[in-house]
C-alpha cells in the first residue's frame, strides 16, 4: 500500500490559487466557518462533543463545559446518505468561543436543517443573547424563519418570512446575507423569502456563537436535525451564491427553485452527488474562475479567453474508491485508473449547454508518494456511452508544485461528459490508496473500541494501532493482518482492553511489505464519556455481516433475530468472536430500517439494536 493514510474527517491541504470552501468557493480569509456533519465529529455512543471547523479557522463548535451532558446524537446515512447532527430541544447545544472572525457586520450564511417539531423558538445559530445579537436565525412553530439582529445605533430590527420554511419534513436550505446599505436577504432553497434595505451598521459582541440553542432565554433549544453551516464574512457575488447553492443542493437532494443548473446529481445522470464545486460568471462584477472545494479536483480558466457572461461549469462525483487497484474499464496501455468517476454540467443559468473554452484541470494526489506525471492519464467518455475502454487516453500531465498534477489547457470536459484518471504504470504510479475511516470510542472507564475502513490495498503487510496519553510518546497496542491487495472496501476493528482511562490518544500505522510506514492522523477518546450499557453493532449501515457489541458476555446460547417494519421475526446466524462480541449475518433481506434482537437462552429479550440494510 504506496500511498500515506487518508482518514476522511483530515483537512485536505490547499491549493495556491483556488478557492477551497465550500463548493470551491472562498478561503480561510473570507470562508469563517464551515461545519458539515460528515467532517470532524467527536462522538462516543453516538453523542457528539465537537464539531470541528473545517474552514481553517480554529472555530470548532465545543459542548458546554457548564452543561456537560447537552450533548446533540449523530445520525449516520441521515439525508442522501449523509449524516446530521440531532437537537433534542431541551438541552443539546455546541458553542463557539468567540473569535474576532466571527464579529461580523456583513455576512453571507447558509444552513441546512430540517425540524423534528415546530416550536417556538428553534434557535438554529445565534451569535450573542437574546435582543443583543451581533446576528441570528432561529424558526417559529410554523416554520417561519427570524433574522434579528442589533445595531451600533441601539435599535434592532426582527425581519420574519412567512411560514412553512423550516419543515418537519425535509432538510432545506437557508440562505442569509446582510450588508450595510444592500440590506438583508433570506432564501430558501434559491427561493426570496426576506429582504428589505437596511442601512445600519451591526454591533458586534464579544460572546460565543450558540450552535441550537438561545443560551439567555429558555426553551429555545432547537428541536430538529443541522447537516451543514457555512459563514462567509462578506455577501456572496451572484454566481458564486449559484454555485454554493447547487453544492448543498446535490449533497443533500434538493431541487433549487432557481439557478439548479448541476444536474448531473439526478438519478437519470448517475448521481454523481459528492463533492460539487463549480465555476461562473453572471456578468464582469459576478464571477468565480478557479475552484476546487472539499475534492481532490481543481477547474480553473487560467486566462484562456476567460468566461462569457452567463456561463458556468460545475462537476461532482460519485463517491466510488479513490484508488485504482482491481479496476477494470481503461483503453489499451493503461494498466489501470480510479474507480471514483467525475461528471460536468457545463450550461447557462437556464439549464442549457454552453462551452466555456479550455480550462486547466488538476489533480492534487497527496499521500500517493513518489508519482511519476508522464505516466498519468485523463479520461474522458466523448460519446456518452459510460465506458472508458474505447476512448483515447488524454497525456500531457505536470507537476506543477507538490502533489499537484496538471492537464493544462484543455477542452476535453463539454456538459454531460464523464472522466476519471487513469495511469500506464500501476507499479511506479498505482493512484490513491485511500483508508475511509480510523475512529475510536470509549467501552468503558477503561476499555476502547478502534475501527477503520480501508477503500483499497495494495501491498499493504499489516496494521499497527498505537496509543499515546500526551500525543507525542506512542507504544504499540497490537497488530492486525492487512489484505495485501483488495479492491472492495475492508472493514477491521481491535479493542483496547487496558487504557489508562481519562484522555488517551490512538493512531494507526500501516505497513507494506517492504517495510515503508505511514501514519493515519491522531483520534483523541475520553473515557468519562463512555457509555458502559448500550449495544451497538458496526458497521452500520451493512449489507453484509455486522459485529455485536453486548454490555455483558452472555450466555453462548443466545439468541439473535431480525425483525421487520411488519413485525416479522427472522432468526439469524451468529457466532461468538470475543468476550461479549458476536459476529451475526441477517442473511440477504430488502434495504430497510431493522431491529435486530438478542434474546437468552429462556428466549427473554436481552437487548435491541437499530440496524440499516
Amino acid at each position: 500500500m504506496r500511498a500515506a493514510i487518508h482518514p476522511v474527517v483530515l483537512f485536505c491541504p490547499f491549493f495556491a490559487t483556488a478557492q477551497t470552501g465550500p463548493g470551491g468557493i472562498g478561503t480561510s480569509a473570507n470562508n469563517v466557518l464551515w461545519l458539515s456533519a460528515n467532517f470532524g465529529v467527536t462522538q462516543s455512543g453516538g453523542l457528539v462533543s465537537q464539531w470541528n471547523d473545517r474552514s481553517g479557522n480554529n472555530n470548532h463548535a465545543l459542548l458546554p463545559g457548564s452543561i456537560p451532558t447537552a450533548k446533540p446524537s449523530y445520525v449516520a446515512n441521515s439525508v442522501n446518505g449523509y449524516p446530521s447532527l440531532d437537537f433534542d430541544g431541551t438541552d443539546d447545544q455546541l458553542w463557539v468561543t468567540d473569535n474576532a472572525t466571527l464579529d461580523l457586520t456583513q455576512w453571507h450564511f447558509f444552513i441546512v436543517v430540517t425540524a423534528d417539531l415546530q416550536k417556538n423558538y428553534n434557535a438554529w445559530m445565534v451569535k450573542g443573547d437574546d435582543s443583543d445579537e451581533n446576528w441570528e436565525m432561529l424558526s417559529y412553530s410554523d416554520g417561519n424563519i427570524h433574522t434579528p439582529t442589533k445595531y451600533t445605533d441601539g435599535t434592532r430590527t426582527i425581519p420574519s418570512s412567512a411560514g412553512g420554511q423550516v419543515t418537519t419534513t425535509t432538510f432545506d436550505v437557508i440562505e442569509y446575507s446582510y450588508s450595510t446599505g444592500v440590506g438583508r436577504d433570506v432564501y430558501k432553497n434559491a427561493a426570496n423569502i426576506i429582504t428589505d434595505n437596511e442601512n445600519k451598521t451591526p454591533r458586534v459582541n464579544s460572546l460565543p456563537l450558540y450552535i441550537a440553542n438561545e443560551r439567555t432565554t429558555t426553551g429555545r433549544e432547537v428541536n430538529g436535525d443541522i447537516a451543514e453551516v457555512v459563514a462567509f464574512n462578506a455577501p456572496l457575488n451572484s454566481a458564486q451564491r449559484l454555485i454554493v447553492n447547487n453544492y448543498l443542493a446535490a449533497k443533500y437532494a434538493r431541487t433549487l427553485s432557481s439557478g439548479d443548473v448541476y444536474v448531473q446529481d439526478n438519478a437519470g445522470n448517475g448521481n454523481y452527488d459528492h463533492d460539487v464545486a463549480g465555476i461562473g460568471r453572471v456578468d464582469g462584477s459576478n464571477t468565480q474562475t478557479d475552484s476546487r472545494g472539499s475534492g481532490i479536483l481543481q477547474i480553473g480558466k487560467a486566462g484562456y479567453g476567460g468566461l462569457g457572461d452567463d456561463e458556468f461549469l460545475l462537476w461532482g462525483h460519485d463517491n466510488a474508491t479513490l484508488g485504482a487497484y482491481g479496476s477494470t474499464d481503461f483503453p489499451v496501455g493503461l494498466q489501470g485508473r480510479l474507480h471514483r468517476v467525475w461528471r460536468v454540467s457545463e450550461v447557462n443559468s437556464s439549464g442549457a449547454a454552453v462551452n466555456v473554452g479550455n480550462t486547466d484541470i488538476t489533480f492534487d494526489l497527496a499521500g500517493l508518494g513518489t508519482v511519476t506525471a508522464s505516466d498519468l492519464r485523463l479520461l474522458v467518455d466523448t460519446d456518452g456511452d459510460g465506458v472508458f475502454a474505447d476512448e483515447p487516453p488524454i497525456s500531457g500531465a505536470t507537476n506543477v508544485s507538490g502533489t499537484l498534477y496538471r492537464f493544462s489547457n484543455s477542452n476535453a470536459l463539454q456538459d454531460g461528459r464523464r472522466f476519471t484518471l487513469g495511469t500506464i504504470n500501476m507499479s511506479g504510479t498505482p493512484l490513491p490508496v485511500e483508508l475511509l475511516s480510523f475512529e475510536g470510542r470509549a467501552l468503558s472507564a477503561t476499555s476502547a473500541l478502534l475501527e477503520w475502513r480501508t477503500a483499497t490495498e495494495r501491498d499493504n503487510d499489516y496494521f499497527t494501532v498505537e496509543r499515546s496519553t500526551n500525543g507525542q510518546d506512542w507504544a504499540p497496542l497490537g497488530v492486525q493482518d492487512g489484505a495485501g491487495n483488495s479492491a472492495t472496501e475492508l472493514s477491521y476493528s481491535m479493542v483496547d482492553r487496558a487504557a489508562p482511562g481519562g484522555l488517551c490518544y490512538y493512531r494507526l500505522r500501516q505497513t507494506d511489505l517492504d517495510g515503508t510506514s505511514t501514519w493515519s492522523d491522531v483520534v483523541p477518546v475520553r473515557f468519562s464519556e463512555a457509555v458502559d450499557n448500550r449495544p451497538f453493532a458496526y458497521p452500520n449501515p451493512s449489507d453484509g455481516p455486522v459485529v455485536v457489541v453486548l454490555p455483558d458476555e452472555l450466555d453462548d446460547a443466545l439468541g439473535f433475530a431480525l425483525v421487520d417494519g411488519k413485525g416479522t421475526s427472522i432468526p439469524v446466524g451468529f457466532h461468538k468472536i470475543g468476550p461479549g462480541r458476536y459476529r451475526v449475518d441477517p442473511g440477504q433481506v430488502p434495504s430497510g430500517t431493522y431491529v435486530l434482537q438478542a434474546t437468552r437462552p429462556s428466549q427473554e429479550l436481552a437487548y435491541s439494536i437499530r440496524i440499516v440494510r
